[in-house]
């Protein structure tokens, strides 16, 4: 399965960073020292669209999506109506990279979410060091105390955590220990297929339980899109490929905002 792929990859690249005591030194003394902290929650107050843009040059699903200028883009983004800006950072399957976070971080003043497949500590160290103000977290990834561990350290160093799940399960884990800003990904992460209808059934339980913010992510590409997703709770949504797609990604987002 391509998700556990991943995850041994990263485990493999974390591995080799934590056997440089420097790096690991260097990256938590940047985190502790960086204070200019972007809260997303005050833009999910808002009454409007709520739209997370995410640069994403490819991807297992879709192959090479499209080389580009993360800061280029960034800017585009946060020029046409984004509330925040998803980083891809995993390298070997999303070509992304903590240098785009930074990069990022430089350019645009909106919140940013660093967007991989965490499962170490140093990587939300990492996180704050590069710029990110939010952190994904995927429940299929981390078991019970991990995850509780990691939303621990994500709030210790000022991050908000996204706590992403797909399926029932994943969502009662997730809700013993975090009702802040939860994603529904609607696509499955092992057979890479996407219905919006995951999003449509998990949400109001999200949002019943208490969840403050409920983010719909993946497979949203038109305006019905996310009309129907208004209709089941979601708070914002996080949208990547159809944005990355377009020929303009300006007009594209902007006309995903347009929805009455």
């Amino acid at each position: 399965m391509i998700l556990q792929k991943i995850v041994d990859n990263k485990k493999d690249l974390v591995k080799e960073k934590k056997q440089n005591p420097e790096y690991v030194k260097k990256i938590k003394e940047e985190a502790f020292l960086r204070q200019d902290i972007k809260n997303f929650l005050s833009c999910c107050e808002k009454d409007k669209i709520r739209i997370i843009a995410e640069i994403k040059q490819a991807s297992p699903s879709e192959g090479l999506i499209k080389e580009v200028d993360p800061v280029e883009v960034a800017k585009i983004y946060e020029q046409n109506g984004a509330c925040a800006i998803s980083v891809l950072t995993e390298e070997t399957y999303f070509k992304g990279s903590l240098d785009f976070l930074k990069r990022v971080r430089e350019a645009v003043n909106l919140p940013l979410l660093r967007k991989d497949f965490i499962i170490d500590e140093l990587e939300i160290f990492e996180a704050k060091a590069y710029g990110a103000d939010m952190v994904l977290l995927i429940a299929k990834i981390l078991d019970e105390i991990q995850l509780r561990d990691f939303i621990d350290v994500s709030f210790g160093l000022g991050l908000l955590p996204l706590v992403e799940i797909f399926d029932p399960w994943e969502m009662e884990k997730v809700l013993k220990h975090y009702t802040t800003l939860v994603g529904v990904n609607n696509r499955n992460l092992e057979t890479l297929e996407v219905d919006l209808s995951v999003s449509e059934q998990l949400i109001p339980i999200l949002k019943q339980a208490g969840v403050k913010c409920a983010v719909a992510e993946s497979g949203i590409s038109q305006p019905e899109d996310i009309k129907r997703l208004l209709a089941a709770g979601a708070d914002a949504f996080l949208i990547g490929t159809s944005l990355m797609k377009s020929p303009d990604p300006g007009k594209k987002l902007k006309e995903l905002l347009s929805v009455n």
